[in-house]
């Protein structure tokens, strides 16, 4: 969580990370500026065909500005303009756009444009991107720390899992909830002890993760916790790993199905009920046949 009042001024990075922004468009005759939509025509090809003067002369076609470089210029604009032009720039997907976007980004820009402008930061590892994303993760914005992280998220850079890992002790929900979501995505290992951490402080983003990132031992640290974090918790957990075709082998899955017959409440019966569902083509499981004990002991009247 970055300090009170702290503030990461981000133009001192222009040059070292970003490429310089066009800073005019590339127009045709006088009184016929060219739009976005042209731009685009000439993406694909189909240049305007040249134009005659009034003399008469052939005037050679200059080809549009790249849509991305028009969108850009369009950020400086009244705050509907900018944002519209932000939300297009994320959504190009460009190798053009996605350097105009880290550049923007990087220069600084209002947060309500930065939010749409993270969200089209390069996901295949662009070189700029760890860095951008990097200083935005310390933003005093917790949506912008948020976009940020779920944006490191997909970043293949190895850099990106400390900061992730950081991120489960942010003092904002979301912000956690974002870090954790992206390294259960990950399958990241290594951030275990954090999220039991997390989950041991009763923190509702907690078992999802843990059930992406554990193993058997993971299953078996959960169940010496019911009772010292909430049971709903410790029930997602459980319940998730059981949900998983990897999880196993079977007496690893007969051990979670037990804990979460001794756990009251409907949550856990909610649980075996859903493995019952997902083992229906394996009714020769040990596991299933003990899920399936349990659930007709606590619901016979």
């Amino acid at each position: 969580m970055p300090r009170p009042g702290l503030r990461v001024h981000r133009g001192l990075l222009c040059a070292a990370l970003v490429f310089p922004v066009a800073c005019a468009l590339i127009g045709g005759p006088p009184g016929h500026p060219v739009g976005v939509a042209e731009a685009q025509e000439a993406q694909k090809g189909r240049l305007p065909a040249a134009k005659k003067s009034k003399e008469g002369k052939e005037v050679p076609a200059v080809a549009p500005a790249d849509p991305a470089e028009m969108l850009a210029t369009q950020l400086r604009g009244p705050e509907a303009q900018a944002l519209e032009a932000a939300q297009k720039l994320a959504d190009l997907g460009t190798s053009k756009a996605v350097e105009l976007t880290l550049n923007e980004l990087a220069l600084g820009v209002p947060p309500k444009v930065a939010a749409l402008l993270l969200t089209g930061v390069d996901k295949k590892g662009s070189p700029q991107a760890f860095d951008i994303l990097a200083i935005y993760s310390t933003d005093r914005n917790p949506e912008l720390r948020k976009l940020a992280f779920t944006a490191l998220g997909d970043l293949k850079d190895q850099r990106a899992v400390p900061l992730l890992i950081s991120a489960l002790a942010d003092a904002t929900p979301d912000v956690r909830a974002a870090a954790a979501q992206a390294l259960g995505a990950r399958k990241e290992k290594t951030a275990e002890p954090a999220l039991l951490k997390l989950l041991a402080h009763k923190d509702t983003s907690a078992p999802a993760a843990l059930a992406q990132v554990g193993g058997p031992d993971t299953a078996r640290t959960l169940s010496e916790m019911v009772g010292n974090v909430p049971d709903r918790l410790v029930v997602e957990a459980l319940g998730d790993f059981l949900k998983r075709k990897d999880f196993g082998p079977d007496p690893i899955r007969l051990e979670v199905v037990k804990t979460l017959g001794k756990i009251p409440g409907s949550d856990a019966l909610d649980a075996l009920s859903d493995y019952l569902k997902a083992t229906a083509k394996d009714k020769a499981l040990p596991s299933r046949t003990e899920a399936s004990k349990i659930i007709e002991q606590r619901t016979a009247k």
